[in-house]
């Protein structure tokens, strides 16, 4: 303590303000790992087995034939005792209809719900989601989309078992991309894990704000008293995120990671269409809350300042240690917090290359920010 004191006595005014914001940037990144993302990583889902309530899969699909070949077969061998699938064919031009009909004949529990292209309609697929949700006859509806796979015959029945609580209306699941080799699969994967613990993580301290339309749940009453998408219509994106961040609350949301409830999804293969994934993906957060927007951006914001002010300090050839040594405790307390979610999220390989990873993520996103500005996604696929 004597030594940074001395130190400090030393510093010009200037050296001082760096070093003054230097501290509070990492105690603010501590203060994010130490009171909401270690969440997640400590929390325990305690469900008592009961009654699984009855539950209808509603899936949107454009031009799916091919995916859909594979995934209705593996869908109708969901253990759940009363469920049914509903699929959208949002005005596809391959044999997405043809295929859906065929399998309507071998499936009693699938029900087909087709699109004409002329109808009026949202942009996105929210009008083919909404049309999914009104064809249900159960009233809770289980979300996916047709290029994924859920990794256990149990999905939809632990997507369920949150519901035999009536003050549940919200269950927010984890959908995981599928493991591959090359450094941008494992960008992408650290992304979407990333992105998991945030916001399943805010979902555990009380202030839920988004979901994935990959693996989640929600009450039809709760859809239909917030006029499902009303809010947020002119949006290409916002079917999951936004409608979430509208309904959601602290005490009708719950969070669950347990490995039968993951959809597993193919990442995309090339840097460009990932970036279009995820400047779409980009459209809709500034349509959060204030509240959420200021917790959610001060954390990169500390993280981009924390770094560019150790190297002024650097630079200025201050206390090297001292700084060193402060973001050394970040970086531990920082992968000790986020360790345990990725292996509760089977991404537990992606520990190791963390710093790489992150460092990567800081510079990727900051530049697809400054892309949607200049220019807006326009479809969703």
């Amino acid at each position: 303590m004597e030594e940074i004191l001395h130190w400090w006595n030393e510093q010009n005014g200037f050296q001082q303000a760096l070093g003054i914001t230097f501290l509070a940037m990492v105690l603010i990144q501590l203060l994010y790992d130490l009171t909401i993302f270690i969440r997640l990583s400590l929390w325990r889902d305690r469900l008592t087995p009961t009654r699984i309530p009855p539950i209808s899969i509603v899936i949107c699909a454009k031009n799916e034939e091919k995916n859909l070949r594979d995934l209705v077969p593996l869908l109708m061998e969901q253990d759940h005792p009363d469920f049914e699938l509903i699929i959208v064919d949002d005005s596809s031009w391959d044999d997405t209809l043809t295929t859906l009909n065929a399998y309507q004949v071998r499936y009693p529990k699938l029900h087909v719900v087709a699109l004409n292209e002329d109808i009026q309609r949202m942009r996105g697929k929210k009008f083919a989601l909404t049309m999914g949700i009104k064809a249900a006859k159960n009233d809770i509806v289980l979300l996916t989309d047709a290029d994924c796979i859920p990794d256990s015959k149990s999905w939809a029945q632990q997507m369920a078992l949150p519901f035999t609580n009536q003050d549940v209306e919200v269950v927010l699941g984890f959908s995981p991309y599928a493991p591959h080799s090359g450094f941008l699969n494992k960008v992408i994967r650290f992304d979407t894990v990333q992105i998991a613990i945030q916001y399943l993580s805010y979902a555990l301290v009380g202030a839920p704000y988004m979901g994935v339309g990959r693996n989640m749940a929600y009450r039809t009453a709760t859809f239909f008293d917030n006029s499902g998408f009303k809010n947020h219509m002119h949006l290409i994106s916002g079917d999951d995120d936004l409608f979430i961040s509208e309904v959601a609350k602290k005490k009708n949301t719950h969070v669950t990671l347990d490995p039968d409830t993951f959809v597993l999804s193919e990442p995309k293969s090339t840097w460009q269409s990932w970036f279009h994934q995820k400047r779409r993906h980009f459209t809709t957060a500034t349509e959060y809350k204030f509240g959420i927007k200021l917790i959610l951006g001060l954390w990169p914001l500390s993280f981009m300042l924390m770094w560019v002010t150790a190297v002024l300090l650097a630079v200025l050839h201050s206390e090297l240690l001292i700084v060193g040594s402060l973001l050394t405790l970040r970086y531990i307390v920082h992968l000790a917090t986020f360790r345990g979610s990725f292996v509760k999220t089977k991404q537990k390989d992606l520990t190791i290359l963390m710093p790489v990873l992150e460092g990567a993520l800081w510079i990727i996103n900051p530049a697809l920010w400054l892309w949607n500005l200049l220019s807006k996604p326009r479809t969703w696929k």
